[in-house]
């Protein structure tokens, strides 16, 4: 046998090795990671869930990732977010923060009272405040063209029609008369008797909720 014939020859055991050798390493890499961290299971958002809304344990599944990947911030039991409230949106599959739960007895303050005041549809900016929008309340005097300020950025928790249903579900009537459902404290409860006594009630739409309040000074 000549030499060149041999060299090829070794050549080509040597090649076929390493590409028997390469495809074994990688069949084992992938079948068996060498990853060796440490996994743990968070909970998640199984869907989108807006801010102010009531958690149920449905919105909600347990997810393994890599704890590195993971903050002290992250819950990993359903039990302790199922019946909180969320303080702002939460997206789907995203981890649930401990920041972002507010618990049942922090819900309200003990001087906390739900209210509702009548509008138009004038007064509602033409359908434009909804169920979550912020207002500023103001007071239009009846002797004259000014107004004054009653309120700033107070959250409407709802509005309803003259049934008590939300004017954005399906069985709402079709009523020009609304009801604007507030939660106040008591000295801002007092502030709307009086100025009710004394004029009539408007209100200013903040276009979103990261707007300052229009009682901050800049």
């Amino acid at each position: 046998m000549s030499k060149r014939l041999i060299i090829k020859t070794v050549l080509i055991c040597i090649g076929l090795f390493l590409i028997t050798d390469s495809a074994l390493f990688a069949y084992i890499f992938t079948k068996y990671p060498i990853n060796t961290e440490k996994k743990i299971s968070v909970v998640v958002a199984t869907t989108d869930i807006k801010e102010g809304v009531v958690i149920e344990e449905h919105f909600l599944r347990k997810k393994e990732v890599y704890a590195s990947g993971v903050s002290a911030n992250v819950e990993t039991e359903i039990s302790n977010v199922a019946g909180k409230r969320a303080i702002n949106d939460i997206h789907k599959n995203d981890f649930i923060r401990t920041y972002e739960l507010l618990d049942k007895k922090e819900w309200y303050k003990d001087d906390e009272r739900i209210i509702v005041l009548p509008v138009s549809m004038e007064d509602r900016l033409a359908n434009l405040i909804k169920k979550g929008s912020y207002v500023d309340v103001r007071l239009q005097k009846e002797t004259g063209d000014t107004t004054e300020d009653i309120l700033y950025k107070i959250q409407v928790k709802d509005v309803l029609d003259d049934a008590g249903i939300a004017l954005d579900s399906k069985s709402a009537v079709n009523s020009k008369i609304a009801y604007l459902k507030l939660v106040l404290g008591k000295e801002d409860r007092e502030k709307i008797y009086a100025a009710s006594r004394n004029g009539k009630l408007i209100y200013e739409l903040y276009c979103d909720s990261t707007q300052k309040s229009g009682g901050e000074v800049n």
